[in-house]
């Protein structure tokens, strides 16, 4: 994890099933409620770098599993994956992270992520916010965007996304209402609460309040990460 003023950065492996993939993730720290990530399947790291640079590999390990025992990585595939994995960090993922504005980051949440020369941006956020959702695929996408828009003072186009985030975690957390505080979407509600509240009997408030609660969730950003 790398914090900096306004971001926290991701760079992890993760174990599924056969594989061993390296995650990327870019959280805004003042809402890491959700981050834009790279897929490595579907996005465009692979393809770039393809079109760029000399590797072979899928950016990921495939495990050998014998018969009988353990499985294991075959050490020239292993070395030779490693290899390409440190090439898109140094000349791809990091570079990419350290140009990353809020704004950017935040229209992620809402926009299809294009660049100019039609190609898919390498970190993409997924799905969306779509106010059809009739489940929770995109709440915390909502959340982000709308407390990053009241704390840009974008207070109207805030608005519809805090109050449809803070529908779809209520809606998620009555199951668990009786503990709900203990786990992050119960979290985020209260701070969705909060802002609502304020907005609703103390507009006069609501710059200090997001001010406050923002430099909270900057300071204690672990607790707020899905």
């Amino acid at each position: 994890m790398r914090v900096r003023e306004d971001f926290i950065d991701e760079v992890s492996l993760r174990t599924d099933g056969s594989h061993l993939t390296p995650c990327f993730h870019i959280y805004y720290r003042k809402a890491p409620f959700q981050s834009a990530y790279v897929d490595l399947v579907n996005g465009s790291l692979l393809r770039v770098m393809k079109k760029q640079e000399k590797i072979e590999t899928n950016l990921w390990w495939n495990v050998t599993i014998p018969e009988n025992g353990s499985y294991y990585y075959k050490t020239e595939h292993f070395e030779e994956v490693w290899k390409d994995v440190v090439l898109a960090l140094e000349r791809y993922i990091l570079p990419y992270m350290d140009a990353m504005s809020v704004k950017k980051l935040l229209s992620f949440m809402v926009k299809g992520q294009w660049r100019e020369d039609g190609e898919e941006e390498i970190f993409q956020v997924y799905p969306i916010v779509y106010f059809s959702d009739k489940y929770f695929a995109c709440m915390n996408q909502a959340a982000v965007y709308g407390v990053g828009m009241w704390i840009a003072e974008h207070y109207a186009e805030g608005l519809p996304y805090i109050i449809f985030a803070q529908n779809k975690y209520r809606e998620h957390s009555r199951p668990c209402e009786l503990e709900k505080e203990q786990f992050n979407e119960g979290r985020v509600l209260g701070v969705l609460d909060t802002l609502i509240d304020i907005y609703e009997r103390k507009p006069e408030e609501l710059k200090d309040t997001i001010q406050q609660l923002s430099s909270m969730i900057s300071a204690n950003w672990m607790d707020y990460i899905m």
